[in-house]
């Protein structure tokens, strides 16, 4: 435990954001998905909502509108039509 997870963002604009974090939240259809380092592989659908990203500098939410995400290799990375990054 302890370790860290490459996030990445992406829209159809370009990368909205990128950075590691110690865990990070996403909404799906169904609820969200906690992630922690060294996660299990896993390709998920992603729902409208607030992605959460925490890291040693504070949180992040991130408004996005659904999409897909991987998850491998604490690689994450989110697809999506639009992003929001907020407070």
């Amino acid at each position: 435990m302890g370790g860290r997870i490459h996030l990445k963002v992406i829209t159809p604009e370009g990368t909205a954001l990128e950075e590691n974090a110690d865990y990070i939240r996403i909404p799906t259809p169904e609820g969200s998905v906690g992630i922690l380092a060294d996660h299990a592989p896993m390709l998920c659908a992603v729902g409208e909502g607030k992605l959460k990203c925490r890291s040693e500098e504070g949180e992040r939410l991130i408004y996005v509108s659904g999409g897909v995400a991987s998850v491998e290799n604490n690689e994450v990375t989110v697809l999506t039509e639009e992003a929001q990054i907020g407070e």
